[in-house]
């Protein structure tokens, strides 16, 4: 099974320009906990996360008219539509990432797989996860 066959394709991006407190709203206002980060051209050009924002506070150095730009991981982690779901549980399991970005050729954002995306495959039946014997 390829990564297409389970990444939501309806994506919410924001863009480096911005602020935190727009970012902070808008991830808010439709419950998710991170999103893309995109050029005027949907490139992706790094992902931004509550988690960033709540580092942010704990180090006192939060400016709510910031730019996500300044507070964005600038190096996501990103699969191809045509990869394989195992190669996207590999990554999430190793890395402890709770979304891969998928980008195609031109690195234009065209979907996004979370862990919730695998489990409602795995609950539907139409995913099977090997689990090796410990």
């Amino acid at each position: 099974m390829n990564v297409a066959d389970l990444m939501t394709r309806s994506v919410v991006t924001l863009s480096p320009d911005e602020t935190l407190s727009q970012a902070a709203d808008t991830l808010a206002s439709l419950n998710v906990s991170g999103a893309p980060v995109c050029d005027g051209e949907q490139r992706l050009v790094g992902v931004f996360s509550k988690s960033d924002l709540v580092g942010r506070l704990i180090e006192g150095r939060l400016d709510p008219s910031a730019k996500v730009g300044e507070h964005m991981s600038t190096v996501p982690v990103t699969l191809r539509p045509d990869d394989d779901v195992r190669k996207a549980t590999d990554i999430m399991a190793e890395r402890s990432i709770h979304r891969l970005v998928i980008v195609d050729a031109d690195e234009r954002v065209v979907g996004i797989l979370s862990p919730l995306d695998i489990l409602k495959a795995v609950h539907a039946g139409r995913l099977v996860l090997n689990v090796p014997a410990s």
